[in-house]
């Protein structure tokens, strides 16, 4: 459950395989069933889990090949390409992770808790909620952009715009790596003693974030699994609904006038398929972060019984908003697909698709996504 108790994510990493028994006894908030849930789940969310991150790192990959050609060199595309770079990454990470955790069963705790696979969680946790932090962001700044295009378009900034979208790209990644101190200050690997006397290594609070009654662990649980989650959420909310307050409007315009060009259609296809990646982020990342901010008002029994019985839920909702968009490109953008079968489909391109090549400029290409 790294990627969506981000502040917990010891739970797993330090799981023997008899602690997913289930527990036959009354608990708040319907834990018990819960855990149930959470016990049948768990048992198939290796296989899914790596099935989805396989194909996540190839369509990401893919994205980026598309995204970087000549003919598709835009501000909003610059940063999309970051995006993909940034969930690319957690899904590479997650591969070795859900694997240990979830497929190699059977292994004795001196097996499972090496030292070395300490360190690597360790790694993996912090990797990934930085990573996914910058995706967060990233997402939230495609949306600013996109609705300071469509309410104040300016076709001859388009350079300078790339210039900016670039610099966008390199302080979100920086600033993130920076946000998440806090988080690597938090956790540490520490030794134990199994019940055979072997040494076993997890991942656990580090002795800086238990001093004071263990303020800085509650600071870390308030800004990275409610506050990080939560208030890009918000964000994405209000500016999604801006833009298609915007997208109405435009309409009811053509509408009154009876007039419109190709390139205002494709202006709103390129804002309804930024609209479907913002819903998308939304429907996977808002229920996490209200989970998250439950926990933290309702206190330890809601976060023991529900949030943990839903981390590994939680996490391949993630996973799948950070493999999808390519989907979304696909089958909203005509200009991501020409472009894809031109690149990877050549021969079928020329009889079937005619697809248009790199170096072909469009009409759009100043302002238009994908």
């Amino acid at each position: 459950m790294i990627l969506s108790n981000d502040s917990d994510f010891l739970h797993l990493g330090n799981m023997s395989p008899d602690a997913m028994s289930p527990q036959f006894k009354l608990q708040p908030y319907y834990g018990d069933q819960l855990e149930l849930y959470r016990d049948f789940y768990s048992s198939i969310h290796g296989y899914i889990s790596i099935m989805v991150c396989l194909f996540g790192i190839t369509a990401n990959c893919m994205n980026i090949i598309v995204l970087t050609r000549k003919n598709m060199i835009s501000p909003i595309n610059v940063i999309l390409t970051g995006l993909a770079v940034a969930d690319m990454m957690v899904m590479i990470s997650y591969v070795p992770f859900s694997f240990h955790n979830y497929l190699r069963t059977g292994l004795e705790e001196k097996e499972k808790f090496t030292f070395s696979w300490a360190l690597f969680t360790l790694f993996h946790a912090h990797f990934t909620v930085v990573n996914h932090t910058i995706a967060t962001w990233l997402t939230v700044t495609v949306a600013i952009w996109r609705f300071m295009a469509v309410c104040y378009p300016a076709p001859t900034m388009r350079y300078r715009g790339l210039a900016q979208a670039r610099i966008a790209i390199v302080c979100t990644y920086i600033t993130c790596a920076v946000f998440c101190i806090p988080n690597y200050l938090t956790f540490t690997v520490a030794s134990s003693l199994d019940n055979q006397n072997n040494t076993i290594y997890k991942v656990n609070f580090s002795e800086l974030a238990m001093r004071h009654g263990g303020l800085l662990a509650s600071i870390n649980f308030w800004m990275f699994s409610v506050i990080s989650k939560l208030v890009p959420c918000v964000a994405l909310t209000g500016l999604s609904f801006s833009l298609l307050r915007v997208l109405y409007e435009a309409n009811l315009r053509r509408q009154r006038l009876k007039v419109g060009s190709d390139s205002d259609k494709t202006h709103d296809r390129t804002t309804k398929m930024l609209l479907a990646v913002l819903f998308l982020f939304l429907l996977t990342q808002f229920p996490s972060g209200m989970l998250a901010l439950l926990s933290g008002a309702l206190g330890n029994d809601f976060f023991s019984n529900v949030y943990l019985n839903f981390g590994e839920t939680m996490d391949i909702l993630s996973l799948i908003n950070s493999a999808v968009n390519f989907i979304i490109y696909c089958s909203m953008s005509r200009q991501f697909r020409l472009t894809f079968t031109f690149l990877f489909f050549t021969r079928f391109s020329k009889d079937k698709w005619a697809a248009v090549p790199p170096s072909e400029p469009t009409q759009t290409i100043g302002t238009a996504c994908v």
